[in-house]
């Protein structure tokens, strides 16, 4: 029996692959690290990779009268064609490479050069929520959308990491009923045990996705605005989170106004009157030091404080964004650096920042991040 991870080769082809589930019958998924595929293998015909010594011949292409139990991997997946082809390659050790890969070259060119992708044609909104939806756009490439099929804006949070390393991200604000491009994805990284995280930090939505190839080949639907049907996960619908404990949206925002209002009753006027502020009056930097958000910093925890200091960070710079200001200034000072960090992970995945460091600069020191916006 093989173990989940474990590279192992085919006896009869020399093909290098890694088990991916163990079906406990004898059969395994495995991954084809050639044809960036999943496959089916037995274990008759698989060994390790660190074992396996030459290339044999299966008993078919001996021509055996007794034949093995149950047939080959090869029996099953191979024409017969593919098989003498194979045969002679097999022949051929030092050879079999350049062989095999001729024998599909043709074949993938010719795949690749006539994938035309599904057209987007926009639709009405049908309300029916929000999605991630994998536009396939070549044999081996998607361009990932996120769908806002709803009727409420929203800012979220787009996180894709591969072996547990951030490898894309992407933070912005969507409008309702809107849809637009968030990252890119290939079929070789399912390989990379990719998943997604997607927040949305105003509703306390969070979700992460595991992207496994067998599963993500069944998630075909039709998407919504998009007019096309692709892979795609929901990430909520009309009774999502911050929506389903009230009738409306209309509804929940009144109800929730005066919890708001308790919340953050300990702030001081600086912040309370920063909503109200116009162009004319509006300051491009903002401290965030604690002392400067609250009256009285012991009625929070520090969580509280971190979580409302990146609140406060996001409503800054969507104001500043609305102003059209090219600059602004985030003072987050040294300390233990735990807001630094998180300031940089605000701003390194925002739609609108167009770059930003933290440099010395004779009224800060080093305790302030410039940050330039996009026009």
């Amino acid at each position: 029996m093989f173990e989940i991870g474990a590279k192992i080769r085919f006896k009869y082809t020399g093909m290098l692959a890694e088990i991916i589930e163990n079906h406990q019958d004898g059969s395994y998924t495995v991954w084809l690290d050639e044809e960036q595929e999943d496959s089916i293998a037995f274990e008759d015909d698989i060994v390790l990779d660190k074992d396996f010594k030459a290339i044999e011949q299966s008993e078919q292409q001996k021509a055996l009268k007794k034949k093995v139990k149950g047939p080959s991997t090869e029996d099953l997946f191979y024409s017969k064609k593919e098989l003498e082809d194979r045969k002679r390659a097999a022949l051929r050790p030092k050879n079999r490479k350049a062989i095999i890969d001729n024998l599909y070259e043709n074949t993938e060119e010719t795949n690749e050069a006539t994938f035309i992708p599904t057209a987007i044609i926009e639709q009405a909104p049908s309300n029916k929520g929000c999605f991630l939806a994998f536009h396939q756009t070549s044999n081996s490439n998607y361009t990932i959308y996120l769908v806002n099929d709803s009727p409420t804006s929203f800012s979220f949070t787009f996180k894709l990491f591969l072996n547990q390393a951030l490898e894309h991200g992407f933070n912005k604000i969507i409008p309702a009923n809107t849809f637009f491009a968030i990252g890119e994805f290939t079929q070789a990284q399912f390989n990379d045990a990719p998943y997604i995280e997607f927040t949305c930090p105003k509703f306390g939505f969070e979700k992460i996705i595991k992207l496994k190839y067998r599963k993500f080949i069944r998630t075909t639907q039709p998407i919504p605005l998009m007019g096309i049907n692709t892979y795609s996960f929901l990430l909520f619908h009309k009774l999502n989170p911050y929506t389903k404990k009230s009738h409306s949206i209309k509804d929940y925002t009144n109800l929730h106004k005066k919890e708001r209002a308790q919340i953050m009753a300990p702030i001081n006027r600086l912040y309370r009157s920063f909503d109200l502020m116009d162009v004319a009056s509006f300051e491009p930097e903002l401290d965030l030091h604690a002392e400067k958000l609250v009256n009285d910093t012991s009625e929070f925890t520090a969580r509280e404080l971190y979580e409302l200091q990146i609140q406060v960070l996001e409503d800054f710079v969507a104001k500043a964004v609305e102003f059209g200001l090219k600059e602004i200034f985030i003072i987050h000072g040294l300390g233990k650096g735990k807001l630094k960090q998180g300031v940089d992970e605000f701003l390194r995945f925002h739609g609108d920042v167009k770059a930003y460091k933290n440099e010395f600069h004779e009224k800060y020191g080093f305790g302030a991040t410039k940050v330039l916006l996009k026009k």
